[in-house]
């Protein structure tokens, strides 16, 4: 009996010894990885940053960030994905995360097997028209648009790309035709707006600021339920006459599917106790245009499969076939 007792003892401590729970008190012992699925300098980059020096202050360790292009960062998910789920590579996901599916066959099967840890925030998206365009305002676009079908072009970052989601949705709230013109990244897009080669684009309020602010181009609307002080002129969606329309990106945080739910609680907690941060809330609000976030995994996942369902719904009016 005495022996049938120790062995219980002995089994239970190893129990206690390797439980997440233990796990968690002494993670992280070495430097986490986070990997971005989009080039330095892109608004997912710059978010994705700043988060991690916050986190690396909190959990005392560094943060090592790994921009993995391509696909629509579907190459860092699928990398992420892969790797072992003890919290030491995490994956910092913007809204094409719940694009891809629509774009690529295998993107929700990887989107499967990631786990949601914390929203970030979402940050505003501005329609910008050319300073060669006949117009002043959105509705003066959407009229110009609607007398001049499939003539008004717009750029984008390429074929399923956040920035084309987003104006196919808008043109299809609006009852518009648009000729869409791929480039390979936002930023040629960009550049194509600011030569005058094509009448509008859809930017992050992060970018498209500082090119409004320029008179480089011409800020019609920005999404959101207010406007916001880094382009106090431009009027959301709904004051411009578009309440259809209002859709902004997110940013997050996700990890391997096989991550515990004590380290997913745990990251939650400290990427929220981030948000909070004076500097850090400067940085994303004040600076950056963002509005944080302080939920939890699950209001995350609930956010991505609503987010999934909608550009799903997206690419399959415009046409697109997951390649």
């Amino acid at each position: 009996m005495l022996k049938v007792f120790c062995r219980l003892v002995v089994i239970f401590s190893l129990f206690i010894i390797n439980s997440p729970v233990m796990a968690k008190s002494d993670y992280p012992s070495k430097p986490i990885k986070l990997y971005i699925g989009f080039s330095a300098g892109s608004a997912t980059d710059l978010v994705g940053r700043i988060v991690a020096e916050g986190l690396s202050n909190r959990l005392k360790q560094p943060i090592v960030v790994e921009n993995k292009v391509g696909a629509g960062g579907s190459i860092a998910a699928q990398d992420t994905a892969r790797a072992s789920a003890d919290g030491y590579t995490l994956l910092l996901v913007s809204s094409a995360i719940a694009v891809n599916p629509a774009v690529y066959k295998n993107a929700g099967k990887v989107l499967s097997e990631l786990k949601p840890i914390a929203l970030i925030g979402t940050l505003p998206t501005v329609l910008m028209a050319s300073t060669k365009m006949p117009v002043n305002s959105l509705k003066e676009f959407i009229d110009y648009a609607k007398t001049h079908p499939k003539t008004v072009n717009f750029g984008s970052s390429g074929v399923g790309g956040s920035t084309h989601m987003a104006m196919e949705a808008f043109a299809r709230a609006k009852g518009i035709e648009l000729v869409h013109i791929p480039y390979k990244g936002n930023g040629q897009a960009s550049a194509a707006l600011l030569g005058n080669q094509i009448d509008a684009y859809m930017d992050t309020i992060i970018l498209a600021a500082p090119v409004i602010a320029s008179g480089r181009a011409k800020g019609l609307a920005i999404s959101g339920t207010e406007r916001s002080a880094l382009v106090p002129d431009v009027p959301t969606f709904a004051e411009a006459g578009a309440p259809e329309y209002n859709s902004s990106l997110f940013f997050g945080v996700m990890g391997p599917a096989g991550m515990p739910d004590e380290l997913i609680e745990h990251l939650n907690q400290e990427i929220n106790a981030v948000l909070k941060t004076p500097s850090i809330q400067d940085r994303l609000t004040k600076a950056g245009g963002l509005t944080l976030s302080n939920g939890t995994a699950q209001d995350f996942g609930r956010t991505l499969q609503k987010e999934v369902a909608l550009w799903t719904q997206v690419g399959q009016n415009v046409g697109i076939k997951p390649q």
